[in-house]
């Protein structure tokens, strides 16, 4: 019989209006040896995450000044690079409830009163995801070869779309070989009035020293954009970003997403495919919108507004 998991440690930050949940979550957490950091809606959430680093937030949906939703977008957004993870926490419990935490970036949901085992349980498994996304990361630091799309990036001169696509095979090589997660993609404006160099600095704004962006050949606007070791919800948040910086320039940008691992996807040009088709699907819908390809197409239209 295999060994009991050790205690894992933590800090949480424990978001909720109601003084008498957060008094409920802050007895349960620390009962079982965390450290929790209280704030009262989603402004308070923000600047307490800022300012101590929390490694998991406990989030409610309905809040004043900045919902939970909204939150939990800000919150995967500023992670963006790390892994944040986020329980959402509601008396709703409701599918679209649930959906609606999910797709707002959440890592897991739960109803609210609480049950003490329950809320253990899933800080537990978060919190032990966190840890072993952090020894990852450690790990890959820690190499002495310079990662594919690191070695682009440092190149004398700009690369070529071939070298950007080789980068991005050899990325996809290494993220089976490490079991990391990989999301790809496929950026096209509706619009033809904007030249292909503005919509380049759109998808650029805000990435990482390890992602990669080239022209889809033969499409003026249309880009594939790579972002190693990112999951769902980190790729859910580079999407909107870009979609509501175009409609700030009153310019709709549909998007594309395909992710590894995938049951669908073994090659580079799976991907590919699979955004591809996702693009298609939520060019038809139009008007700015986010497909995101798993076992098949989610179409998601981002409604909140920059900041």
């Amino acid at each position: 019989m295999a060994a009991p998991s050790p205690p894992i440690s933590g800090t949480i930050l424990v978001a909720d209006d109601s003084a008498g949940d957060r008094s409920v979550a802050r007895t349960i957490l620390e009962g079982a040896g965390y450290t929790v950091l209280e704030a009262r809606d989603g402004n308070e959430a923000l600047e307490v995450a800022r300012a101590s680093a929390p490694d998991l937030v406990l989030l409610d949906v309905v809040m004043p000044r900045i919902g939970g939703l909204e939150t939990c977008r800000i919150l995967k957004a500023q992670s963006e690079g790390e892994y944040l993870p986020v329980l959402m926490v509601s008396t709703r419990s409701t599918v679209s409830a649930r959906v609606d935490g999910l797709r707002s970036g959440a890592d897991d949901y739960l109803g609210k009163p609480y049950d003490k085992h329950e809320l253990q349980a899933r800080v537990e498994v978060l919190l032990r995801t966190r840890a072993a996304f952090v020894a990852q990361v450690r790990r890959a630091q820690g190499e002495a070869e310079a990662r594919p799309a690191e070695r682009v990036a440092a190149s004398v001169h700009p690369p070529t779309s071939e070298e950007l696509r080789a980068a991005m095979g050899d990325e996809l090589a290494r993220a089976a070989r490490y079991s990391d997660p990989l999301a790809l993609l496929r950026v096209a404006a509706e619009s033809t009035e904007i030249p292909s160099e503005s919509l380049e600095v759109l998808v650029r704004r805000g990435l990482r020293r390890i992602d990669l962006v080239d022209k889809v050949d033969g499409e003026d606007r249309a880009f594939l954009l790579l972002l190693p070791d990112t999951h769902f919800p980190g790729a859910l948040a580079v999407a909107e970003r870009i979609v509501l910086a175009g409609r700030a320039e009153n310019v709709m940008i549909n998007i594309g997403v395909s992710f590894f691992p995938n049951r669908n996807t073994t090659t580079f040009r799976d991907m590919q495919e699979h955004a591809r088709a996702a693009l298609a699907m939520a060019a038809e819908a139009g008007g700015g919108k986010i497909c995101l390809f798993q076992h098949q197409g989610y179409l998601y239209s981002p409604e909140a507004k920059l900041s």
